[in-house]
């Protein structure tokens, strides 16, 4: 009798989602002004939590699915991939970013992605942040480019 072949899990596939994610846990206290920082997941994540731990108000961070035009492609997770984006990057300058205030602020969205951006335009240096994620056991392989309308589009 031969062994049945089972799938491997997929984008679409319901119960990646539905089963508690596993872990991931990472961060840096190296974000300076007009930089920005790719945080890229071993695997597809179902959920993400971006906390900014600057207490100092002002000390605000975005993050964003996008590196944004006219920065060098950022393909080096963490601070020593930092690359300059400038505010007329599309991203920037389209506010398609979300804002995540100083003082322990969070940030968590429901969304299936491979990798997140977290940049500062706050006019300081060395900011901090952390990030957790529930992750699938889908494969980043699988996960489809982010771009266009509510992304990268002005």
């Amino acid at each position: 009798m031969a062994a049945a072949k089972w799938p491997s899990p997929g984008l679409r596939n319901v119960g990646s989602y539905q089963i508690s994610g596993h872990p991931f846990i990472t961060g840096s206290s190296n974000l300076d002004d007009g930089k920005v920082h790719l945080v890229q997941f071993p695997f597809v994540c179902k959920s993400f939590t971006v906390v900014n731990t600057n207490t100092t108000s002002g000390y605000n961070i975005r993050v964003h699915f996008q590196s944004g035009s006219g920065v060098t492609a950022v393909t080096v997770a963490g601070e020593t991939g930092a690359q300059t984006i400038a505010s007329s990057a599309d991203v920037i300058a389209g506010f398609h970013y979300v804002t995540v205030p100083a003082g322990n602020s969070s940030l968590t969205m429901d969304a299936r992605c491979e990798k997140i951006y977290v940049s500062n335009g706050s006019g300081n240096d060395n900011l901090s942040y952390q990030v957790f994620a529930e992750l699938t056991t889908v494969d980043t392989g699988s996960m489809y480019h982010l771009t266009g309308s509510g992304i990268t589009e002005l």
